[in-house]
């Protein structure tokens, strides 16, 4: 009996070393798409507002017109977000941006919103007037209610590489009420070109849809 209940537990010992060698099986990586479920809504997406001035890598002296930068963006953000079904249900910076100088004597101008304080490290969730008015009526000129709103973009040096990175929050607008706030950055880059911006509207789509 001695014997048999040793030649069990070898067994049981055996057979456990052998689990606990065996490595772990893969496991795919979590996408996290924070807003994702405003795929199927109709969103207005404003104009980025800012480019920072803050600038390690001293590339804006490659940048002269800090306005066409941010509008190329803008379109690059509205192709990439086309590209994955978004192009008929959401509305984008150039065509908010040509609505608010078709009715500027009572909308504000989408490219220069009052969105200073949102460049702070730490806001309140509420939207403030003049804000809060400003995008309550420019989202409802297409009778929308949310809207994204690209605040900053910022060129930062990463290891010696070249990183874009832009705030960005979602705002509801009739309960002027900020719904989600976040930043999205590009790959890094050694140069400013039109692949950074580009990349970093990928990944701003990535935010919302799977490629």
């Amino acid at each position: 009996m001695k014997a048999s209940f040793s030649l069990v537990a070898l067994t049981a010992a055996v057979l456990s070393l052998g689990c606990a060698s065996k490595p772990p099986e893969p496991v795919d990586p979590v996408v996290v798409r924070p807003l994702d479920r405003l795929a199927g809504t109709e969103i207005v997406v404003f104009p980025v507002q800012y480019l920072s001035w803050t600038d390690s890598l001293g590339w804006q002296a490659q940048i002269p017109n800090r306005a066409e930068f941010l509008a190329t963006l803008d379109d690059q953000i509205q192709a990439a977000l086309t590209a994955r079904g978004l192009g008929q249900t959401w509305t984008f910076g150039r065509e908010i941006g040509r609505a608010s100088k078709i009715n500027s004597m009572n909308m504000r101008d989408a490219y220069h919103l009052s969105a200073e304080w949102l460049r702070a490290r730490v806001i309140d969730e509420t939207v403030r007037d003049p804000l809060a008015s400003q995008v309550r009526g420019l989202v409802g000129l297409k009778g929308q209610r949310y809207a994204i709103l690209p605040v900053e973009l910022r060129l930062e040096n990463r290891a010696g590489m070249g990183v874009a990175t832009l705030r960005v929050v979602m705002i509801d607008s009739r309960m002027a009420l900020i719904k989600w706030r976040g930043e999205v950055s590009s790959d890094p880059m050694k140069t400013v070109s039109p692949a950074l911006t580009q990349s970093l509207a990928t990944h701003f789509a990535d935010l919302v849809v799977a490629p």
